[in-house]
């Protein structure tokens, strides 16, 4: 069926299942593979915004479907994908050789054929981009592009001109590079996370996996809603920080959405899905009028899904008693980056120990079910002596609430693969004590494109740690924490030791195992990021899990 715009979703490196890649533990902490196929939210918001307007629209997540199975082909795929527009997201820069090797596919199929790029990465490299990629007709520059798409559509539909279409980049018939004007029509009240449309999208285009979130949904279906665009914060890694959002993709930050619409969002995420949901972005610091009218509207509507919520700063009691009342179960997840209080200043997060202590205990009080609390490796003023006080403290986290109603998991992960650029290190790395080695697109197609393992792809090296330091103190953490999961009684010994061996095997370049469900987690468990299990039968729920069984019936008849 053909359609005005595809959303096409490339794998982090195209030629992942040909490559012996040492993948090691960069998506140890979230719910998608090495790979990278989760595709960004705004896809569905797109959808959303489109296909009530009578546009066709849909997704194409070639990124699942490569790692889903070995046997699909992506250029059959697109060589069957019929479509005005062939919209590919760089939004996490992670992307970048397989966004332009599907590029090229594209266009060898069918050089007729207009390529859109969007997202944050995309965004900020978009001049040098169009320079080095002829492959790439279009850029939509900023966030919160939902009318331009509708606008881009229409003027490729009516062949019309371009300079209609707000915050384009293109290349006029002079082979000039234009930009237009930044726009943003009614751009937040356009944002709307619709999985019925999503659901019937997929039955439309007879393609459920192509809209798939990510490969291992279709084995615990979550849920997601976004209540603001930007940050108040300046992390100093971050590409979403405050800093960066302001002077790359929109003039305020951060712009925080209707509380009542994203209420009602969660009501039809558990009326088609009745899955868990996760919401994106700090409830407490939007403040009490934004939580009140959200927790009266998740009431009235009758809500009972679990929900994870995170914080960039430890909500306090009175908040987290209400969130508690508003939702029988619900989790929460928080960054404090380091133990040490001075170095997470520096990094932009300015809350004590004792507060962050205080905020876990009054949430166990509030009937919270799991407390995450992660760390980073890597970041400004961290050495070796601060790096093992951070898993101690970790550590010591886990172990105090052992045998408590509410479970506390930490985690310590690198800063992988880059440092975002945007982000203040990226922009000031002198400042920070960081020394970026990659600063053009090419620069980075070239570190997936030749490199062998995580450590290849790094984009950084900083006054506390080499490289090679941030290899070896990756794995000497991740031990070390998976020996505190034992003590604080998260893991028994025998699973554990078994994971200890794995990692030693990877170090030392022998055959290790991966994940079978191809997360291909070296040191955390998927029971540790799963953070709800809970579903309510739904007819979507109920369509999603015999299309699972479906799925494992055609691997067993694979196998015989």
């Amino acid at each position: 069926m053909k359609s005005d715009i595809a959303f096409i979703h490339a794998p982090s490196i195209y030629d992942f299942r040909k490559r012996n890649l040492k993948a090691g533990p960069i998506s140890d902490v979230v719910p998608s593979t090495p790979v990278f196929e989760m595709y960004p939210m705004g896809f569905i918001s797109m959808l959303s915004y489109l296909v009530p307007k009578g546009y066709n629209a849909r997704i194409s997540n070639i990124a699942s479907m490569m790692v889903m199975s070995e046997k699909f082909d992506p250029e059959k795929y697109l060589r069957n994908l019929d479509t005005e527009i062939y919209s590919i997201d760089l939004h996490w820069l992670p992307h970048v050789h397989g966004a332009i090797n599907i590029a090229r596919i594209i266009k060898k199929l069918n050089p007729e054929a207009k390529i859109l790029l969007g997202g944050f990465s995309a965004s900020y490299f978009a001049l040098d981009i169009m320079k080095t990629y002829p492959e790439i007709d279009y850029i939509l520059k900023g966030d919160l592009q939902e009318f331009s798409v509708s606008k881009l559509i229409d003027t490729v539909e009516k062949n019309g001109s371009k300079e209609n279409v707000p915050n384009l980049v293109y290349r006029n018939t002079d082979s000039m590079i234009k930009f237009n004007p930044q726009s943003n029509e009614d751009s937040l009240n356009n944002v709307f996370l619709n999985y019925k449309t999503l659901m019937r999208n997929a039955i439309k285009y007879h393609d459920v996996k192509g809209h798939l979130p990510y490969a291992d949904w279709i084995n615990n279906p979550e849920s997601v809603t976004i209540i603001e665009h930007g940050c108040h914060f300046n992390c100093a890694f971050c590409g979403g920080s405050n800093f960066s959002y302001k002077n790359n993709f929109f003039h305020v930050s951060p712009i925080y959405r209707n509380p009542i619409t994203v209420g009602r969002e969660i009501e039809l995420a558990q009326e088609v899905l009745g899955a868990p949901i996760f919401v994106a972005g700090d409830i407490n610091l939007a403040g009490e009028k934004f939580y009140g009218d959200l927790f009266k509207t998740i009431k009235d509507l009758g809500v009972e899904i679990p929900i994870l919520t995170e914080y960039f700063k430890p909500p306090q009691k009175d908040y987290l008693n209400l969130l508690g009342r508003t939702f029988r179960d619900f989790s929460v997840e928080i960054s404090p980056e380091s133990s040490s209080e001075n170095i997470r200043r520096a990094n932009g997060r300015e809350y004590s120990n004792e507060v962050l202590e205080r905020s876990i205990s009054n949430a166990m009080d509030a009937g919270c079910k799991k407390f995450d609390v992660y760390f980073t490796l890597g970041i400004s003023g961290q050495d070796e002596k601060e790096l093992q006080k951070d898993i101690k403290y970790a550590s010591e986290l886990m172990l105090k609430q052992k045998g408590t109603k509410m479970q506390v998991y930490s985690f310590i992960s690198p800063l992988t693969p880059f440092i975002d650029p945007g982000s203040l290190i990226y922009e000031k790395p002198e400042k920070y004590g960081f020394h970026i080695t990659a600063r053009t697109i090419k620069d980075y197609y070239d570190l997936l494109d030749r490199g062998k393992s995580w450590v290849d792809f790094l984009n950084y090296y900083n006054d506390w740690m080499s490289v090679k330091d941030i290899e070896r103190l990756t794995y000497i953490s991740e031990v070390q924490m998976i020996k505190s999961r034992i003590s604080s009684g998260l893991i028994d010994e025998k699973s554990a030791n078994q994971i200890i061996e794995n990692i030693n095997k990877y170090m030392s370049g022998e055959h290790y195992k991966e994940d079978e469900r191809l997360n291909s987690h070296l040191s955390y468990l998927n029971k540790d990021i799963e953070w709800s299990q809970k579903h309510k039968i739904t007819k979507s729920s109920l369509m999603i899990y015999w299309y699972k069984e479906l799925i494992n019936f055609e691997k067993e008849i694979g196998r015989m």
